[in-house]
């Protein structure tokens, strides 16, 4: 009898879990259909379907048990998880999925067309789901960069290592973003790297 309640239990859970999934992927694909997929490379739509999927997981972080909440650091369990919700989106918007799918295999890389700033490290913030750092610039400009990919040197900036004032040298590169609540594209500066001098 124990038993038979016990999976009766697990079995609950992990229904209840498949129908959060089931959610988070039509709600990934009713933001990903705000992208113009006609005119958008598939590494930009890969990043916007990426925090499509994020924003709509944020949202439902509180149904998901502690043992199934995603932990950020491990790619491994982000890209599982990013896998499963594709699939579940192929019923709902196939269109996207496809155009996603184009890009696999290309191996032309984009990194020398990273750009450069130098400056020095103002602050650090958190604009929604993104982490962003500010950069002075010699001019007396501010240059917000948001911190989405791990890199070598990410620990200086998610460990604080990097202190206020410190001269920095960070390469980024630029992609437009939609951004939901201005319900319009926004370039964003992206960190690939980030140095002390």
């Amino acid at each position: 009898m124990k038993k038979a309640v016990l999976f009766f239990v697990l079995s609950s859970f992990s229904m209840f879990s498949q129908d959060v999934k089931d959610i988070i992927a039509k709600e990934t694909c009713e933001c990903s259909t705000k992208l113009d997929l006609s005119t958008m490379s598939s590494d930009d739509l890969e990043l916007n379907f990426g925090l499509c999927m994020l924003e709509s997981y944020n949202n439902h972080i509180d149904e998901f048990s502690e043992s199934e909440k995603l932990d950020f650091e491990n790619s491994t369990q982000m890209e599982k998880f990013g896998e499963q919700i594709a699939l579940k989106m192929l019923t709902f918007c196939p269109d996207v999925i496809l155009k996603l799918g184009e890009g696999y295999g290309d191996d032309e890389s984009e990194t020398s067309t990273d750009l450069s700033i130098e400056g020095t490290f103002n602050a650090t913030s958190t604009t929604g789901s993104f982490f962003t750092i500010s950069i002075k610039e010699s001019n007396g400009k501010l240059t917000n960069l948001v911190l989405l990919d791990n890199f070598d040197n990410s620990y200086l900036i998610v460990d604080k290592v990097i202190k206020k004032n410190e001269a920095v040298n960070v390469t980024y590169y630029e992609v437009e973003l939609f951004d939901m609540k201005l319900n319009r594209f926004v370039t964003t500066k992206i960190i690939t790297n980030i140095t002390k001098k």
